[in-house]
């Protein structure tokens, strides 16, 4: 609901205006009234209203002063001017002040209603950007203001849960990730570190006494995907919004330190629950390094293959978090460059070992490709070299257009092509200066677009469906990350244009 200040120096236009907006418009509440502009410019300052509704001739400050005074110090608070047919061109000329309309005395109520319909829709669209900037501030565990909290999360409790598909977000790989919001009219907000994530935070009162892992769960079936893995980390009891940010860190730091490539979880975390921690063992971790040094300094290469391949067969079996076996991992692809002479630069044994983990979906397809970017720094001749060319690449990406609604998973593409996810992805980075999932989001956003303007006559549903897309909520929201803007809107403004 959005709170409203209203200011007239007539009493009658008080009451009949805040009589108006009681019955006539069920989005707003009238908090406060004022009689001239000095109090109500003070009471802006107190309550911070979405919306300030006043008079055009005040005593003390005039409407416009008043306007122009708001759009000055608090942006976020909307102005409706009212005006007689004699202020007409004055109102008017008020809209450079910051007013965003003006209605004419005597106030009908259904010019008001109308006039509040459309502020409804602009401080919808306000609310939902500034709360997007304000979730982007508490994944990044930066410090959120509580009235900030208090003021675009309306409720006064929520539920907070993450669900991630496969790995972990990537922290090295070129580019940017594609971060994902819901939509505007969505009744919880929904972000996403990357495409493959969502975090939920949902009103208490939506659940409408519902269980809420029971809901957890229905929501991450619209997620799911035969091949994929999900981690599930979630509130089971409610937190007040000033206590978001601090929710919201535990639940990523629990998903950081549990998330096991190749494994479902599903965890639920009471209020004295803790986060969870990555235990290091720095000893043993020390021990193991000693030894595959010890190989590698007398050139006992077999011995050396055989013990790296028995490491990771024990700690799948023992289940290692991701972070757990990426901290090892890169220990030891860096003691392998320390012997071995290696042209290829340290930023792409990065990108290799982001792709590794990013896109296993079982704790076999991750160690046959930790195996190749390991053993490549152990072979005398180099792999797969007839293949790295344009005109390979060119061929893969024909192979993806034509294939745009079916799975095109790194895994089955890469076994259509007979090569490994490992040096398919260099490959995409190399030619196309991108990573594998990014690229394939670019390929089929833009058959979306293509289809939206070739065949307008189309649902938004089967052009989800064209371009590999089941669930249509969420391919809304990566439309929207990619494009800036929804499905809906786009083709509405390539019929306007």
């Amino acid at each position: 609901m959005y709170r409203v200040i209203v200011a007239d120096d007539e009493p009658i236009a008080l009451e009949h205006i805040s009589s108006i907006i009681g019955k006539k418009c069920p989005q707003y509440e009238v908090v406060e009234t004022a009689e001239n502009g000095k109090e109500a410019l003070e009471k802006v300052a107190g309550l911070h209203p979405d919306l300030l509704i006043t008079d055009i001739k005040m005593p003390l400050m005039s409407g416009i002063e008043l306007a122009s005074e708001i759009h000055e110090k608090y942006p976020d608070t909307y102005t409706l001017i009212v005006s007689g047919y004699s202020d007409f061109e004055y109102a008017r000329s008020a809209m450079q002040s910051g007013v965003c309309d003006y209605i004419l005395k005597p106030v009908i109520p259904s010019a008001m209603a109308k006039s509040l319909e459309q502020i409804a829709r602009k401080l919808s669209r306000n609310q939902y950007e500034k709360r997007s900037r304000i979730i982007q501030e508490l994944c990044r565990n930066e410090e959120c203001a509580p009235e900030l909290l208090r003021q675009f999360f309306t409720y006064d409790s929520y539920y907070c849960a993450i669900i991630r598909r496969n790995g972990l977000p990537r922290r090295f790989v070129a580019g940017r990730a594609m971060e994902t919001f819901s939509e505007v009219n969505e009744s919880y907000t929904v972000y996403g570190r990357d495409e493959m994530e969502q975090l939920y935070i949902i009103p208490q009162v939506l659940l409408n006494g519902k269980n809420i892992s029971a809901y957890i769960i229905g929501l991450s079936q619209k997620m799911h995907v035969d091949t994929d893995y999900m981690t599930i980390v979630y509130d089971r009891e409610t937190c007040r919004r000033e206590e978001l940010q601090d929710h919201i860190k535990r639940l990523y730091h629990t998903l950081d330190a549990v998330s096991v490539v190749g494994m479902d979880q599903m965890i639920g975390l009471d209020g004295d629950s803790e986060a969870a921690r990555l235990e290091y063992d720095q000893k043993a971790i020390r021990e193991v390094m000693n030894n595959l040094e010890y190989m590698l300094k007398n050139q006992r290469i077999a011995q050396l293959k055989k013990e790296i391949r028995r490491l990771y067969i024990q700690w799948s079996y023992e289940k290692k978090p991701q972070m757990w076996m990426e901290y090892v991992t890169r220990q030891i692809l860096f003691l392998l460059r320390k012997y071995e002479e290696s042209s290829q630069p340290t930023s792409e044994c990065e990108y290799m070992l982001e792709d590794a983990f990013f896109y296993a979906t079982t704790s076999d397809e991750l160690m046959n490709s930790l195996f190749d970017i390991l053993f490549q720094y152990i072979k005398t001749t180099p792999a797969n070299a007839k293949v790295d060319s344009p005109e390979f690449v060119d061929s893969i990406e024909q192979y993806i257009k034509t294939h745009l609604s079916e799975n095109l998973s790194l895994k089955n593409v890469s076994r259509e092509f007979g090569i490994s996810q490992t040096y398919m992805g260099k490959l995409i980075r190399k030619y196309r200066n991108d990573s594998f999932s990014h690229y394939l989001t670019k390929v089929r956003m833009e058959k979306a677009t293509s289809l939206m303007r070739e065949k307008p006559q189309l649902y938004i549903k089967d052009i989800a469906e064209m371009v590999g897309y089941s669930d249509q909520l969420y391919f809304s929201r990566i439309f929207r990350s990619y494009m800036g803007m929804c499905p809906s809107d786009y083709m509405e403004g390539m019929e306007g244009a």
